[in-house]
């Protein structure tokens, strides 16, 4: 709801004097401020009329920036980045009634000034953030869901003259990191390494992409599968050499078997393939991968398999067992 109101706001040219974003979508957090700076600010005057204030910064400091007239501009804009103001505070009632000053502040920020904070996340619960949900506006930016970051990657790659086809994106999206920012840096990695060649291949990717720790889980769960310990073993040793940390690795590892028993239980239920994928909202490439687990598996073995990496999970907090060898009795007992 945030983001259709704020994509009103740009395509109207007429903004709120306040807004908050936060998320864990950096890509999307920085493309909004950027249109709401071209649209606001004259190009002549842009460094005069543009306030960016970085880490906790004493509100005196921002409402100065607020009302401080703009330079030869109609608007000006204020940028506060990771003010840590909108997330719980322990142990902070001696500054209570500065919140609540700060905060009476921002039911009148100068018409002139549009005033941004991009956060982390925050907490909905603090009078701070229920103030600025009635006097501006919060706009939550998410990681897109797959099939969104496949048109995404599809249309990035048309405006470098490159084309992909659906399934290839879905791939590249599926072996990638979840954030924009990440799958763009891919993306031009693969736009320098084609050259003058306009088609992106499955090859292209991999010779050139790096692969995010749930395309290398993927990778193991196919080996374990298909009784090749030895390669999962392989492949889990290159995720520590990588630094992944051993307790991430188990959780996805989880995470994947999971999403198999999904897959399981919507096909003994009589859905094909596609409509279980379109259930489960997963890309045709993963899609097809899942499945394809699924038919090596039985859900047997998945449930007692999700059950072992809970077990082991609660082993390594209670220092019963090493990370390591948790993990590599899990790939084990599902590859019997």
């Amino acid at each position: 709801m945030g983001i259709k109101i704020l994509k009103d706001d740009i395509k109207n040219n007429n903004f709120k004097n306040l807004y908050v974003f936060y998320g864990e979508e950096e890509y999307l957090k920085k493309f909004y401020i950027n249109k709401i700076e071209e649209t606001i600010l004259e190009d002549n005057f842009k460094s005069l009329n543009k306030v960016v204030l970085d880490g906790k910064i004493e509100d005196d400091k921002i409402v100065e920036a607020c009302e401080t007239m703009p330079f030869f501009s109609q608007r000006k804009l204020v940028v506060v980045k990771n003010s840590g103001k909108f997330s719980s505070k322990s142990g902070a009632k001696s500054k209570k009634s500065e919140d609540e000053d700060f905060s009476k502040y921002l039911e009148n920020v100068p018409p002139y000034t549009c005033l941004i904070f991009y956060e982390d996340a925050i907490d909905k619960r603090l009078k701070l953030v229920k103030n600025i949900k009635n006097n501006g506006l919060l706009v939550e930016f998410q990681y897109l869901k797959q099939p969104d970051l496949v048109k995404w990657v599809i249309k990035t790659f048309k405006s470098y003259k490159k084309t992909i086809d659906i399934n290839v994106a879905s791939y590249l999206v599926s072996i990638s990191e979840p954030g924009m920012t990440e799958i763009l840096n891919e993306i031009k990695k693969l736009v320098s390494f084609l050259g003058e060649k306009e088609n992106v291949e499955i090859s292209d990717i991999d010779k050139v992409c790096t692969k995010s720790i749930k395309s290398r889980i993927f990778d193991l769960v196919d080996a374990v599968a298909e009784k090749r310990i030895s390669v999962a073993l392989k492949l889990l040793n290159d995720m520590i050499i990588l630094k992944e940390p051993l307790p991430k690795i188990l959780f996805m590892i989880a995470r994947q078997l999971r999403l198999i028993l999904q897959m399981k239980v919507l096909c003994n239920e009589g859905l094909g393939k596609n409509e279980a994928c379109a259930k489960l909202k997963m890309t045709p490439y993963v899609g097809n991968k899942v499945y394809n687990q699924a038919k090596n598996f039985s859900t047997k073995k998945i449930k007692d398999a999700i059950k072992e990496a809970m077990e082991l999970d609660l082993a390594i907090k209670t220092g019963k067992i090493n990370d390591r060898i948790a993990a590599e009795i899990l790939i084990y007992k599902l590859a019997e």
